[in-house]
This record gives structure tokens, sequence and C-alpha cells, in this order.
């Protein structure tokens, strides 16, 4: 599970330097395997130059319910191992190609041992780092046969060098009571029972904790604790005309032995319940054009996509002969030092906050999955921008990295991410002022209303059915990326009055979008959530995951143009739900 190690880099610093020398056969394996497969070497081909080893030990515990009853739960021991392993040298290996021929040799290996047993883990790691040796043979080769015909001119080195570091601390495992915890999911889940005309309802809680173990063969390792809890609090209904509406809360911390007050938990109950209800009353809106105020958690919500998911550099791999290599470039490549918001906003991640303004904070974490010290990265000031994210695979105009590789990339590579992502406005305007500047841009435009959205479908909890339709919809559009539906939209009237509506879709919104904020709020919006490479973030998508915060103000628009939903609609149940006959 990597992308899920976050820690303090001076606690550790300190721990590693009083308890370097505890016993850890699991550690120990790991230092011992990699300092001998160093030596790897077969006739006169390419040895590794650079082996990487990680262990996460997971402990997970999860629960779900709906009405009072409890669906399922499940509490899982499994410790995840990976091998990378370089052949060539930094400047070129066998990373960054894309015609395969990296199966290696296949062992019948099963799960990495649980046990404490110093053998059994040397074992699996020393046929693991044969398969992966015997792979990257094949791929450099490949790749080198490919580029024989191929004239290459400043090529990027595939691989940066980085100083080592030494970070361990004791391992540390969280308590919780499962038992309890189900009888907490089963009085939040029939807290729905109270509202009988909901098609379905849902609450789960999710429990991760876990050790990180890292080393490689530039002598970094890691040892860390970690753990993360999540509460979803899901329900849908079926509105007169067939179309399914549904709303959402999902929660995350750090702090997997409390997690979240019941009492909170249960307001959250209601509000969802009450949210999907009166989307079932609501009218389905209409084409629309012009400025949009995207208000309160809704603000945090667009800017993790359209300004969070753009700040880094794609890197086009070697294409095998004869295709195209796989390589899309994001929105935002090429406009370093070029304004892309107003010059009254100014944009930091920070992984190195644990709280701002008594707020904790989701996405701190002091050492990246490529053991690279992360610090504080301005990337937006007075709305130019100044940086990407990066991680150790090079890309033009770079020669390091800040310390982002936070996920699973593709062809050997990782991907960066955000942690703390902070956009601050220096020109602050109060929520009421926003909305008269909205209807006063309405009127002036000759428009009968104005936009609002309080709330996106982000981390989305769509069926992979409508998350589908919707990314069709947006590539036939011609939009480079989707971005996630709204659920909260209201229409506002000249006199300020707001009318909900419901299925409308984003038609024109993405990165450049970003140089037509109008103005920004006097607030400061916290919103969490895991980023795993999926389209918007999808629960339960992508392979690996990182923790995110991203604060932002509220934000007004102009010139969004949003479409209504246009899907075939399922027909109502024959006879009504048997809770709404009582």
């Amino acid at each position: 599970m990597r992308g899920a190690i976050r820690f303090a880099l001076g606690a550790g610093l300190l721990a590693s330097a009083l308890l370097g020398q505890a016993k850890d056969p699991v550690l120990d394996a790991m230092k011992d395997e990699l300092q001998r497969s160093m030596t790897l070497s077969l006739q006169q081909l390419d040895r590794p130059y650079y082996v990487q080893y990680v262990v996460d030990d997971l402990h997970t515990w999860n629960a779900t319910a709906t009405l009072g009853g409890l669906l399922g739960e499940r509490a899982d021991h499994a410790r995840i191992p990976e091998v990378r392993l370089r052949v060539g040298d930094y400047k070129f290996d066998n990373t960054n190609w894309v015609g395969g021929g990296g199966g290696g040799a296949r062992y019948a290996l099963g799960s990495f041992p649980l046990d404490e047993d110093y053998s059994s883990l040397r074992r699996y790691l020393w046929l693991s780092t044969d398969s992966a040796y015997k792979g990257a043979l094949q791929q450099i080769a490949r790749k080198r046969s490919a580029l024989r015909n191929v004239s290459v001119t400043d090529q990027l080195p595939d691989f940066l060098q980085a100083p080592k570091i030494s970070f361990l601390v004791p391992e540390k495992t969280a308590k919780f009571d499962g038992a309890a915890w189900v009888q907490r999911v089963k009085r939040l889940s029939a807290q729905f029972a109270a509202y009988p005309t909901l098609r379905l309802s849902a609450v789960e809680y999710n429990v991760t904790d876990g050790v990180h173990r890292f080393v490689n063969s530039e002598g970094s390792e890691v040892r860390t604790n970690y753990g993360i809890g999540s509460v979803q609090i899901r329900a849908s209904a079926q509105a007169k005309d067939g179309m399914i509406v549904r709303d959402a809360a999902v929660l995350y911390t750090h702090d997997v032995q409390s997690m979240f007050a019941e009492a909170d938990l249960k307001k959250t109950v209601d509000t969802i319940a009450a949210s999907v209800l009166k989307l079932a009353e609501a009218p389905v809106g209409e084409n629309y054009s012009g400025p949009v105020l995207f208000e309160g958690v809704a603000a945090p919500q667009m800017l993790a996509q359209i300004l969070g998911d753009n700040l880094h550099i794609s890197r086009k791999p070697v294409p095998a002969p004869g295709q195209p290599a796989p390589s899309a470039a994001t929105e935002l490549e090429g406009r370093k030092g070029v304004r892309i918001m107003p010059d009254f906003f100014d944009v930091m991640d920070d992984p190195t906050l644990k709280t701002l303004n008594g707020h904790a904070l989701f996405g701190n974490y002091d050492v990246d999955d490529q053991a690279v010290v992360a610090k504080p990265l301005k990337l937006v000031e007075k709305g130019v921008l100044r940086d990407f994210f990066r991680t150790r695979q090079q890309v033009r105009g770079y020669s390091d990295s800040n310390g982002r590789a936070r996920l699973g990339g593709s062809f050997g590579a990782d991907s960066p991410a955000p942690s703390n992502l902070i956009i601050e406005a220096r020109e602050k305007s109060t929520l009421a002022e926003l909305k008269a500047k909205l209807i006063d841009l309405c009127q002036q435009r000759g428009l009968p209303y104005g936009i609002l959205i309080r709330k996106l479908d982000f981390p989305s909890t769509a069926s992979i059915e409508e998350a589908r339709k919707i990314l069709s919809s947006a590539a036939s559009g011609g939009a480079s990326r989707a971005i996630s539906i709204p659920l909260q939209i209201y229409r506002v009237y000249p006199d300020g009055k707001e009318e909900l509506v419901r299925a409308m879709r984003f038609r024109s919104l993405n990165a450049r979008s970003l140089k037509d904020i109008l103005a920004a709020g006097d607030d400061q919006v916290f919103f969490n959530y895991l980023e795993n490479g999926a389209p918007f973030a999808f629960l339960g998508g992508g392979g690996n995951i990182a923790e995110v915060s991203v604060v932002s103000p509220s934000i007004l628009m102009d010139d969004i143009d949003l479409a209504k939903a246009d899907d075939d609609l399922p027909k109502l149940p024959i006879v009504p739900s048997p809770r709404s006959a009582r």
C-alpha cells in the first residue's frame, strides 16, 4: 500500500539515532538480501545499479450496514511486498519503456510471510529479486533495440540520484474495538429508517493500520507507522421521472482509534438523507453558460481537479517500434512563468504542516515513496505558475525531485500527488458579496439566473456505469479530462432566491478556467480526500493512495458551461418500498 505513509521527520530522526539497532527481522532481511542482490550478474549482461524493497505490513478492518442490519465485517492482516530493480545506469535503464518483455522467471511464491522468520523472509525476497532482474534484462534489451533506428537528441536520464536518508521509528500498532464499531455502524445506518422514501442507504467504516518499511541500494532506510480511518455515509432516491439521485459524505482521519464523534456522524446522516430527498423533488436543470459561484466545499473539490491534478509534467516513455508513445500531457505543461490565475492568488503545497488555523490537515508527510525529503513548495505566486510536483524521473527543465512521488505510476515510474494544497487570495469578499456579484453579472448579461454550486461528487460515489457515461460524455465533447458532476446546484435569481436543480454536468471546466476566476471569498474551507489516480478519485479505484488536504476560499468564476444530463432513465418500481407503506 504505497502512498499511505505519513510521519514526522524530526521525531523520526531522533528515533533513528536512539533505536536504530532495535531488532526487526523484516527490515534485517530486506537489507541483507538487498546487499546480496547488488552482486547479481548473468554472463556479460547489465548488472543492477539500483534496487528498492518495500514491505507494507497492513491490518485492515471494514464494516458496512444498512437500516441497522450488518451487511459485512472483515478484518485482515497482510504484508504487501514490492521489489523494484533497475539495470544499466541512472542515465539509461530498463524503465520508461512500453514494449513489455519484463516478465522474468515465474515463481509460485504465494503471500509474503507474516511470521518474523528471517529465513522465509529472505527466501521470498531472493526469488522476487531473481524474477525482477531477469525481467529487467529483457526490458533493457528491447528498449535498446527499439532505439537503434531512432535518432534521439538530448535524451533525459531515466532516474535521478538522491541523498541517503535514515528514518526509523519503533513499531506501534493502534488499538481499536471492532465489536464496538460494528454496533456504531449499525446504529448510524438505522437512522436512515426515519426516511422511508430513500431507495438505498449505507454506512461504512474502514480502518487501515500498519508499518511501512523501505530500503534501497543507495543506503536509504525507512520504517514508520501509519493509519487511515474513513467513514462513508451514502444514500440515494428515485425522482418521479425515474432519475436516481444520490449524495454522500466521506470523512477521513489519521486517528484510527477514536475516529469521529458519533453525535456528529448522526447529524451527517440526517444531512445526507435530507439532501437526497430534496434532490428527488428538484426540477432538472437546463443548459447554462455564465458565471458560477463555487461556495463552501465545492471550491476545494473543484480546485483539487483542475489545479491539483495538473501541477505535474508528464514524460513520454520510449515506444515499441511503429507504435506511438502513450502520454497525456497535463493542462499546465509548458506554462511555467505564465499567469494561470488572477494576480491576487498564491498556491503552496506544504507537507510539513499538520494543522492550519486550528484545523488538522490530512496530507502531511516528510519523506515520499522514493526516499526524498519533501519540503514546502511554492507553486503559484501572484497568479504566475512557478513550479510543478516532481519525482526522481527527470522531466525537461528540472534536474531534481522535490519529494512528491506518492503514487505508483506506469513503466517503472512513480506519479506525483499533492499533500496539503493551500490556495490563498489577497483580495477577499464576504459570501454575501460574492452572491451579489453573481447576481449583478447575470443582470448585466441578461441572464435570468446565475448558478451556485455547493458540492461536487468528489471523491466519486458513482456507479461504474455512471462514471463511464460521464467520461464518455466528456470525451465526445472534446474535453481532455472529465470533471466530477455537481451534486448540489442552485439557480440564483435576481431577488436572491435560490432554487435547487439536478442533473447537470460541466462542459468547459478545465485548468484554463483558472484565469476566469473573478473573486474569492473570505472563508477558508478544508477538504480531505484520498487521491488514487482514478478519475474523480473514484472510491475504491486505483492501486495506491495518497492522503491530500485542499484548503481554499469560495470562488466566483466566469464563463462556465453546464449541460443538462441526457441519460436514459430507469423505470420506477412497480410497487412502492415496503417501508413507505407502513
